[in-house]
């Protein structure tokens, strides 16, 4: 299970939190330790974040999670959804979903503009002050990307991301979110990809289109469609192996596998904001934190199973990842 960066869930249940909301009850059927949102260092997995944001979306009876100065009522965006997805064209699609915000609210204005060989999609929000740490704005570009990929079924390559704010402390999640150029202090938020996406057809239709509305937001958090980022690719070749231990084969082999030189792998990854090292030290983190969860594994297990040669090294690795030590993050996540 993939982890995201706990200044999500942070965000989601401050959104809770200023409608005047307890947020202890619902930290307690998400199964989150007050404990682990106390630490800038915490990480989450994305089921819990994907049981927060629905769960929000249906007390506030808001899709905009409070975040503006009118909500939306919840099933706007599966209506959206039901109505763009009849187009011949991704393009149409994307017209129709703005054309159809654009009848119904103020508070986000969408816009996609063709500039040469680059389309760029922007959003705007009528009152951002509402939307505290800009949680929502990232959120809901994230949500257009990944319904664009979903519905022509393959990952939308961004070129770059524009983001009308300072970068935050949280900025290398953003990087994993929207692996390309960023650009922060602008004037507008924004995306752009290649104009070439704007002419293939959806592939989805209405029965595909119930499935992913019942697993909402889950394929809006993660990347529906095929992904074609070498992060990406290299995560699912090291999480899909079959063997108990996990196995990280050498960069060169591992650039070879893809056709490609080494130098150019190492480039692409750094295009991406990323490199091999911190995708393996991703990949031992999520798989550590899910079997620290799930108490099915002992430490010395873990550290066995990540390829560490004893339990010590896991452990500073572990503290170096998360802030804490395995023993001191079952103690905390087993608070109560």
């Amino acid at each position: 299970m993939a982890t995201v960066d706990i200044h999500y869930a942070r965000a989601i249940l401050a959104c809770y939190a200023r409608s005047g909301l307890s947020i202890e009850q619902l930290l307690g059927e998400a199964g989150i330790d007050q404990d682990i949102l106390a630490n800038n260092d915490s990480r989450i997995a994305g089921e819990k974040i994907t049981y927060l944001v629905k769960h929000t979306w249906a007390r506030l009876d808001d899709e905009f999670m409070g975040c503006t100065e009118h909500p939306c009522k919840h099933g706007v965006f599966a209506l959206m959804s039901k109505y763009s997805l009849n187009h011949d064209s991704l393009r149409r699609v994307l017209e129709q979903g703005i054309h159809f915000y654009r009848l119904f609210t103020d508070d986000i204005q969408m816009q996609l503009k063709i500039k040469g060989g680059t389309v760029e999609f922007s959003i705007k929000f009528a009152k951002p002050e509402l939307d505290a740490g800009n949680f929502f704005q990232e959120f809901w570009l994230m949500i257009w990307h990944r319904f664009a990929s979903w519905v022509i079924g393959r990952k939308i390559t961004l070129n770059q991301v524009f983001f009308p704010y300072p970068k935050p402390a949280h900025h290398q999640e953003l990087k994993n979110a929207f692996p390309c150029r960023h650009n922060f202090n602008q004037a507008v938020m924004k995306i752009s990809f290649s104009v070439a996406y704007l002419s293939l057809p959806p592939i989805r239709n209405q029965r595909d289109l119930i499935l992913f509305l019942k697993d909402s937001p889950a394929d809006l958090i993660t990347i529906p469609g095929e992904e074609i980022s070498y992060r990406a690719k290299i995560r699912t070749q090291l999480l899909q192996q079959q063997q108990i231990i996990l196995h990280c084969p050498d960069f060169e082999l591992l650039a070879k596998s893809y056709n490609i030189s080494s130098q150019t792998l190492r480039r692409k990854l750094k295009i991406e904001g990323t490199s091999y090292g911190q995708i393996k030290d991703e990949i031992r983190r999520d798989i550590a934190i899910d079997k620290l969860n799930s108490n099915a594994s002992s430490i010395a297990d873990i550290a066995r199973i990540l390829g560490f040669s004893e339990s010590r090294s896991f452990t500073r690795a572990f503290k170096k990842w998360t802030g804490h030590t395995p023993s001191e993050y079952l103690l905390i996540y087993n608070h109560g």
